[in-house]
Order: C-alpha cells, then sequence, then structure tokens
C-alpha cells in the first residue's frame, strides 16, 4: 500500500526543472517580463508540491488508521455471527460477548471518528493552502526590502553549487546545504546523511559575479584559495547565507582565542 501511494504521490521533477530556469535568469539586463513567468513557474510548482505532500499525509494517516480496525471489523462480524447461532444454547457467554462486542464497536467507531476529523483537518489545510498568496511561493518576492537575519549562527537551505566539468565548462547543481559543528554540510538528493564540504573554520566568503547569474558568493579558505561557489535563490537567502558564515567562523576564532 505504501509503495503504491508512492508512486501515486510521487512529485515530479517540475520543481527541479523550473528552479533551474530561474537560477540561469541573467542579472544584467534582466528581461522583466521573462523573470516575472518563471518566478510564477516556480510559485505554481511549489504549490503543487506542497499539495501532492500534504494529500500524501493524508493517505498514509488513512491507511494507518484502516491498519488499526482492520483485525476488528472481520473479527466482530464473525463473532456476532457465532453468537446469534449459538444464542439460545449460551445466554450468559452471549451477554459477556455482548458487552465485549459493544466496546470493540465503540472502539472501532471512536478510531473512525479519528480518522474523519483527520480527513476534515487536511481538507480544510488544502483548502487554505489553495487560498494563499503567491507571493508566499514565488522566490524573491520581497526582493526591495526582505526581512535579512544578520545574526545568525546556524543555516539550512538548498543552494546551487558551481562544478567544473572541463577546462573551461561548468555545471551547477541544486542541493541541501546546512552547518554543522563549524563545518558546512552537504545531503545530496536521496542521500541519508550529509558530508562535509568545508570546513569554516577562519574562512571568509564573499559575493562574486559568476556566469552572469544573480546571488553568487565564494567561500575561501584560510590559506586564501578559492573554495567553493554557491548560488542563492532570492537576495534574502544569499544575504543570510554570507552572515551566517561569517558568523561561524568568527565564533570559532573567539573559541580559540578568547583573548
Amino acid at each position: 500500500h505504501i509503495t503504491f501511494l508512492k508512486k501515486k504521490y510521487s512529485l515530479s521533477t517540475e520543481h527541479d526543472v523550473s528552479m533551474a530556469k530561474y537560477s540561469r535568469l541573467p542579472k544584467r539586463k534582466e528581461n522583466e517580463k521573462l523573470k516575472a513567468e518563471v518566478a510564477k513557474e516556480v510559485a505554481n510548482a511549489r504549490r503543487k508540491q506542497h499539495l501532492s505532500s500534504l494529500q500524501y499525509y493524508c493517505a498514509l494517516n488513512a491507511l494507518q488508521y484502516r491498519k488499526r480496525v482492520a483485525m476488528m471489523e472481520p473479527m466482530l462480524g464473525y463473532t456476532r455471527g457465532q453468537i446469534n447461532f449459538f444464542k439460545k444454547g449460551a445466554e450468559m457467554f452471549s451477554k459477556r460477548m455482548d458487552s465485549f462486542l459493544s466496546s470493540v464497536s465503540d472502539m472501532v467507531q471512536s478510531i473512525q471518528g479519528e480518522l474523519d476529523a483527520e480527513a476534515e483537518k487536511m481538507r480544510v489545510s488544502q483548502q487554505d493552502l489553495i487560498a494563499v498568496n503567491e507571493s508566499v511561493y514565488t522566490p524573491d518576492s520581497d526582493v526591495t526590502s526582505p526581512a535579512i537575519n544578520r545574526n545568525l549562527i546556524q543555516k539550512a537551505g538548498y543552494l546551487n553549487l558551481r562544478s567544473k566539468t572541463g577546462l573551461v565548462t561548468t555545471t551547477w547543481e541544486r542541493l541541501y546545504f546546512f552547518t554543522q559543528g563549524g563545518n558546512l554540510m552537504c545531503q545530496p538528493r536521496g542521500a541519508v546523511a550529509g558530508g562535509l564540504i568545508q570546513d569554516l573554520d577562519n574562512c571568509s566568503v564573499m559575493a562574486v559575479d559568476c556566469e552572469d547569474r544573480r546571488y553568487c558568493f565564494q567561500i575561501t579558505t584560510p590559506t586564501g584559495k578559492a573554495g567553493i561557489t554557491l548560488q542563492a535563490e532570492s537576495r534574502k537567502e544569499y544575504e543570510e547565507w554570507i552572515c551566517a558564515i561569517n558568523n561561524i567562523s568568527r565564533q570559532i576564532y573567539l573559541t580559540d582565542n578568547p583573548e
């Protein structure tokens, strides 16, 4: 059943494709109409992804409730049939069983009530999701005055990682990054855990111009050697990542050099 649900509600690559198009929007001489169209495409893909996730979790909950009553309902029907058959010769037994069956029946009804309440709650959530403003899903919707937290010492989210594939050719891969214990970690899709990608001790980070892409920044190692180049999806994410990495590097330095 769970395998069937995963196939039924499996998320397409639509969001990844739309994010790739959005990431490739040029920094200079932007075509505002094209930017708006691509941003709308990203917002629609995120809304569909969110809705599909809610439906998947609702289906999982329903399956869990069905598992709880799957054994009770057949047993209830069978026992009632046996009682009706032997009722005349087993009055004492039937009275006790009636009490037991009544208890089981109440339990089944209670579970069904919980399922109905959960389904209604999920239905309301889906209606709220459909009615939510599109700006919630649109990347960089608050580009003029985003609410930026410059005091972060932890950060997580998706970034595009630049990798060289030849002498002059590069690729960009969208991956999940997070900070942990003074390190920048990366967790590829399908992996069960993240791996170390950059030690942030005494590192510096700065904005860079890269392939006419927006919101790019580079982490430089203590030796001054250029490390990895990353791209955020919005101005808010871009500035918060830079602040968080600088804050972490500074915190490590102050811990190692208390005076």
